[in-house]
């Protein structure tokens, strides 16, 4: 009668459970390390897809974009939308984008409304033709840093038209 393991099955036992252990920590420091930054990721991704609503909001009420308003100039980083009741500026900065009224009614240079984003990225263009600018075009994405390395992740494209295109209007 055996009662005791011979010197082979311990090396056996300790080998298997070593390996099983190396790949229990290999799936333990992914859940450690990818969620929360996955997390993070798609909680950005929100704020800036809220923040592209608020300009489709603003761009849909619009009597155009303009060019430049006083000592603002419109570019890839800034938007300036005409509406009715004043001129809007969104400054697409590192970091967040900064929404202000520049001219109209309540217009307040302390009435900001900014969204944090600290790894987005977002851009416009407005889509001109002979009578002036008809959209913008916004894209934006966020960035994730893997290994050194910068990847976009979550990168969408859209295209908001002046005046809304849902309300009976077409584009020629």
């Amino acid at each position: 009668m055996r009662r005791a393991f011979t010197l082979i099955e311990l090396l056996v036992l300790l080998t298997v459970a070593s390996l099983m252990m190396v790949v229990i920590s290999g799936i333990f420091a992914t859940f450690i390390r990818d969620i929360p930054r996955d997390t993070r990721t798609v909680q950005q991704n929100t704020t800036v897809l809220d923040m592209l609503r608020q300009v489709c909001r603003d761009v849909d009420g619009a009597a155009g974009l303009l060019e430049r308003f006083d000592d603002t100039v419109a570019g890839e980083r800034t938007l300036l939308i005409d509406r009715p009741d004043g001129v809007i500026c969104y400054r697409f900065e590192d970091g967040g984008t900064v929404r202000t009224w520049l001219k109209g009614q309540g217009a307040d240079p302390n009435d900001r409304r900014v969204w944090r984003m600290p790894n987005a990225v977002v851009t416009c263009r407005p889509r001109m033709r002979e009578g002036g600018a008809y959209a913008v075009e916004m894209h934006s994405h966020v960035q994730q840093r893997f290994a050194d390395m910068l990847r976009s992740r979550l990168a969408n494209s859209q295209v908001f038209f002046l005046h809304g295109l849902g309300k009976g209007r077409e584009v020629q």
